[in-house]
């Protein structure tokens, strides 16, 4: 996760102090400096944050491998970080429309904002003990090779998973006899097909996900970027400065 990526919010408000600075004279030079608290506090977490993920050194294996304890911890970070781009969404939301003109004032706290933001998703990798690249390597292994691959088949196991639960409980509700008998086997003959390992998936990760594709299609499928894209990055423009 490079500087240039999480960071690049210090950028745009240093253009804006400069700019102030320019139209409104030394006084607003004083409240210019209580942003730099936190953009200072964003630049050391990045620091300590690349200084983790420099220690971890992890690297791309060369075969498809995953464990049930990753692949807990890989889903789990996943929710945390869908949800963090909900607050992001929340804090554009909370900024000025476009075309309107933002107040100097509001800057630090847009930048607390932001800065909170970004310390939440360092958090969140390393509370998974999971680095950025590591994280898209297990997206794209999860819902691009596989559940992508199973889907171009026709296949959908979770849709499965769905329709025979739906017959066992249709099944509950009939008394004994043949009609229960029968929901009984279409649920069990539902349950027991099992959609072969798409191309460069090996048997036992094939098999250790067919167990969790519930959970894995309970998150949607598109992606959850471990990195908030420079579009979606920036907080939410200022355009142009007001005085207070």
């Amino acid at each position: 996760m490079k500087a240039r990526g999480c960071l690049i919010a210090i950028g745009v408000v240093l253009a804006v102090v400069g700019a102030v600075v320019a139209l409104f004279g030394p006084g607003a030079l004083r409240r210019a400096r209580s942003m730099y608290a936190p953009i200072s506090r964003m630049k050391a977490e990045q620091t300590e944050f690349e200084a983790w993920v420099r220690q971890k050194g992890w690297s791309e294996p060369a075969a498809p491998a995953l464990s049930a304890e990753k692949l807990d911890a890989f889903l789990a970070l996943r929710g945390d970080l869908r949800r963090l781009e909900g607050k992001g969404d929340e804090l554009r939301r909370r900024g000025p429309a476009r075309g309107e003109r933002a107040r100097f004032r509001d800057v630090p706290t847009l930048m607390e904002g932001v800065g909170g933001l970004l310390g939440e998703r360092f958090a969140a990798f390393r509370k998974h003990d999971i680095t950025p690249a590591e994280y898209d390597y297990l997206e794209n292994l999860v819902y691009v090779t596989w559940l992508g691959g199973i889907a171009a088949e026709g296949d959908d196991p979770a849709a499965r998973e769905r329709a025979a639960h739906e017959i066992d409980q249709a099944a509950a509700r009939e008394g004994a006899g043949p009609v229960r008998t029968r929901l009984q086997q279409v649920a069990a003959a539902l349950r027991s097909h099992s959609p072969a390992a798409p191309p460069g998936i090996p048997e036992e990760v094939h098999r250790l996900l067919l167990q969790r594709v519930t959970e894995i299609e309970a998150q949607p499928r598109g992606h959850v970027a471990s990195r908030l894209p420079r579009s979606r990055e920036e907080p939410p423009s200022p355009g142009p400065v007001t005085s207070p």
